[in-house]
Order: C-alpha cells, then sequence, then structure tokens
C-alpha cells in the first residue's frame, strides 16, 4: 500500500469542476470575463486539469454557480460538471480579502469584510462596520474568520487586531481587540526608507500619512535649519526629514512611550540630522521659568504642528517659537466641508493676528485624505512672520 502523507491529505479536498473539451477552453475563459464581470467563478486555489481531450476547471464553493454557468454555457459548449479531488495550486495567492472570503462568510455577515485596513509592521488593523445582527457569538465568529484570511492574504502579517473606540485622550490612543495571530502590539514598520519601532496600543501612529511625510522630508528644506516638531509621536517626520537633511530638530511629546520609541527610532536610523527628544507638553515652554523655552523662544526656522484635532490651540505656542522674521510652519487641520481648504487658512489667518503674526505666503495647500463624511483632513504649509510691537 502506497504511504500518503497529511501534507498530501490536507492540500487535497473534493470540489466541483466543469468538464470541457480543450478546443472550448478559451472560449469558456471569454464567456465568464462578459458574463460574470468580476464574479468569481474558476477557483485559482486549486489546479486545472489537463489530458489529451478535456480541461477540467475548478468551481468555487458558491451557492448558485452551477446553475448560473448552466444558463451562461447551454447550447454553446459541450459540458459536464465532475466531483473529484482537487490539488491545491502551490503557486496560488488570493488577490483580495473578498476573494480568500468566498463562500465562508453568510450574506447577512458580508458586510463584516472591509474594504481596506491598515498594515503597520506585521500588524492588521481592522475596523468593522456596525452589524444589525443581534448574535455578537455568531458576530465574532466571523470577525475571526475575516482576520484569520487577512493573515492568509498578506503573509508578512502575524498579528489582528480590531478598532473599538475612536482615538481619545492626550496620547491619541485608541482601544483594540486581539483578534487573531500573535498577541504583540509592538512591531516594526518600514516606510520610505526608514524603520520605526512603534507600539500600537501605547503609541500613535499613522501609515496613511506616508505621501504626506515623503513630500514635507523632501521639501525644500535648507542645511542647518532648526527644525521643531511640536508633536512628534515614535518620530515619523521627525527621523525621515533629518534622514535627508542635515537639519537640527527639536522633538516634543507629551506620551512617555512615543518619546521612549523614539528615541530607539533614531538610533537604528542612519540620520543626517540630529534629533532631540523631549518628553513634554509643548504648552510647557511658554513658562517664563521652562530653561528649554527659553533657548528655544524666536529661535525656529520650520515647525511641524501635526495634531490636527486640536492644531488652533497650539498657534500661540508656534507664535513663540518662530523666529520673527519668518519661518515655515506645516499646519494640519480637521476641517468641515464643503471648502475646507479655505475655511482652515481663514481660521489660521485669524488665530495668528491674535499674537501680531500674519501669513507672508502661501506655498502649498491640500486636502490629505477624507476624515469624515462631513470633514477633510486639510495641510497648509506657509510662511508667517511677526509684524512688529
Amino acid at each position: 500500500m502506497k504511504n500518503i502523507s497529511l501534507d498530501e491529505i490536507i492540500s487535497k479536498v473534493e470540489i466541483n469542476f466543469i468538464k470541457l473539451r480543450k478546443t472550448d477552453g478559451r472560449f469558456f475563459i471569454q464567456l465568464i470575463k462578459e458574463h460574470f464581470n468580476h464574479e468569481l467563478i474558476i477557483n485559482h486555489k486549486y489546479k486545472t486539469f489537463y489530458d489529451d481531450k478535456y480541461v477540467l476547471f475548478p468551481l468555487v464553493k458558491k451557492k448558485g454557480t452551477i446553475e448560473k454557468l448552466i444558463k451562461v454555457v447551454d447550447n454553446l459548449i459541450n459540458f459536464d460538471f465532475i466531483s473529484k479531488l482537487a490539488e491545491e495550486n502551490p503557486k496560488f495567492k488570493y488577490r483580495s480579502l473578498k476573494e480568500a472570503l468566498l463562500g465562508k462568510i453568510p450574506d447577512i455577515f458580508i458586510h463584516l469584510i472591509p474594504s481596506s485596513y491598515d498594515i503597520i509592521g506585521k500588524i492588521a488593523i481592522l475596523e468593522f462596520e456596525k452589524s444589525h445582527n443581534k448574535d455578537i457569538k455568531e458576530i465574532n465568529k466571523y470577525k475571526k474568520l475575516v482576520a484569520n484570511a487577512v493573515i492568509e492574504v498578506n503573509k508578512n502579517v502575524q498579528s489582528v487586531f480590531e478598532k473599538k473606540s475612536e482615538i481619545q485622550g492626550t496620547h491619541r490612543l485608541r482601544k483594540l481587540a486581539h483578534l487573531a495571530g500573535e498577541n504583540d502590539s509592538e512591531t516594526s514598520h518600514r516606510e520610505n526608507n526608514c524603520i520605526f519601532r512603534v507600539d500600537i496600543k501605547t503609541t500613535y501612529f499613522s501609515p496613511r500619512m506616508v505621501y504626506e511625510r515623503r513630500r514635507v522630508s523632501e521639501s525644500n528644506i535648507q542645511e542647518n535649519e532648526v527644525i521643531i516638531d511640536m508633536f512628534a509621536g515614535v518620530g515619523p517626520f521627525s527621523i525621515q526629514i533629518a534622514r535627508l537633511n542635515a537639519v537640527k530638530i527639536y522633538a516634543f511629546d507629551v506620551n512617555p512611550y512615543a518619546i521612549k520609541f523614539l528615541q530607539v527610532n533614531v538610533d537604528i536610523n542612519n540620520l543626517s540630522g540630529e534629533i532631540i527628544p523631549y518628553n513634554l507638553n509643548v504648552y510647557e515652554i511658554l513658562k517664563p521659568s521652562n530653561r528649554i523655552g527659553k533657548k528655544l523662544c524666536y529661535t525656529a526656522d520650520r515647525i511641524i504642528m501635526n495634531l490636527p484635532e486640536q492644531s488652533l490651540k497650539f498657534i500661540d505656542v508656534v507664535c513663540f517659537l518662530m523666529k520673527k522674521s519668518g519661518g515655515i510652519l506645516h499646519f494640519y487641520q480637521i476641517s468641515k466641508k464643503p471648502n475646507p481648504i479655505e475655511k482652515t487658512i481663514k481660521d489660521l489667518k485669524k488665530e495668528l493676528m491674535e499674537f501680531n503674526w500674519v501669513i507672508d505666503k502661501i506655498i502649498n495647500s491640500k486636502i490629505v485624505k477624507s476624515y469624515s463624511p462631513k470633514a477633510d483632513l486639510v495641510v497648509v504649509d506657509l510662511k508667517i512672520k511677526y509684524l512688529g510691537s
């Protein structure tokens, strides 16, 4: 008796095939494309079988698939449906989460398949639509199924977490629940030729700002600029700027865990510039007794202000730090639609005037991304200067 390995048993399952003459194979594929659009019919996870006369295409396991196929190919092609053991295609890779979950989730829970999700290093973070179904046990069952599919689709992902709250608190954190894979919230994330150590439970990090950080780091930054990153986090702006530019960056954050990881990230990246981290609420530097404030008052050539929910509240700190002769401000704000850019500039201009500062020149303004149905995240790069007493 032939010995059969466990792997061979696992990799072979019985599924439905459509059997055609080889000469009709190309025509069959054309019919599929024309009549089924983006709906999956052929199960690419398994091998297609060929012999001298026939080809057997493996079919997806989905209710109604065979009935639909019969309507399309009947009277056009001679065919037969057979059930046999399938062999896994070793080169197969799911093209999407939806494909990986095809036939595994009932229609009433199909809304649980997210259209997008964040990946930070080896960690995926999912956000599910609210379900009208009251069966929490069933909902959690399919959430875990989706989470495991995310690991299957993304070979680098080893942990999956679910968002359980909005961003909240002074440290800008959200509650997370472990769903699948390793229950480890710390990871290394690669972005724009930099490496970032980050803990998604104790520090804030958004991979969706990747292009924005590259844009700022590659902007017209001069050698020996003094730059202040007012809300630095683990250093995604500061690290990328210092990697490309010989500058001095003072990086502030109120979260001690963020500053700990920022220092690690300074050490593990090859930087051209210098980064000096401070675990401090930037408001503290306004106090007359604060030695850091005394040192940095009116010294900044450039300020990065990435706290979009509360940026306007810190304009007095900007006016305290920026050189009176003028400097560059990268200002981020969440503004309501319509005309969010115009509203951002108007708000900023009004607030600056309170401290006798003005906008000298708007260098760039754009919508970075949609924040909600009613608001956008906006960035304005501008030169500001002091009007004098």
